[in-house]
């Protein structure tokens, strides 16, 4: 149990929550003082965007400083990832708010929920995986 609690998986899970929360409370806040789905949607994405790029950097892949252009290239790949998540979800909010009729809410949770799996193998295998010397 201690082995798991300290695994990168479990750092992933415990930065996705803070993630997840941050963009949650955003859309929410921001759907309640009438601010649209979309803009909403934007706006929550960017702010728990830039939170868990770092914490990902430093926390869950534990990637050293490398140099400026290191973690450029990092975050450019990261943000590719996140931009095609950014419309993947917006696709899916629109489908389960508009055309199922679900409640923003849950659609945001559920929409939240089936991207993030994706995430952690995208950026395990690609985005954060550490540079091996030839």
């Amino acid at each position: 149990m201690v082995t798991f609690l300290k695994s990168k998986a479990m750092r992933f899970i415990l930065v996705g929550v803070v993630g997840a929360i941050v963009e949650l409370g955003v859309f929410l806040g921001l759907i309640k003082v009438g601010r649209g789905i979309f803009f909403s949607n934007i706006i929550a994405f960017h702010c728990a965007f830039a939170l868990c790029f770092y914490l990902h950097y430093r926390y869950t892949h534990q990637k050293p400083y490398e140099g400026t252009r290191s973690v450029v290239g990092g975050f450019v790949k990261y943000a590719s990832l996140m931009y095609a998540q950014l419309i993947l979800g917006s696709f899916l909010l629109w489908f389960l708010i508009d055309k199922l009729g679900w409640v923003p809410e849950i659609a945001k949770i559920v929409q939240m929920g089936i991207v993030t799996p994706v995430s952690y193998v995208v950026q395990k295998l690609v985005i954060f995986r550490m540079n091996k010397s030839i």
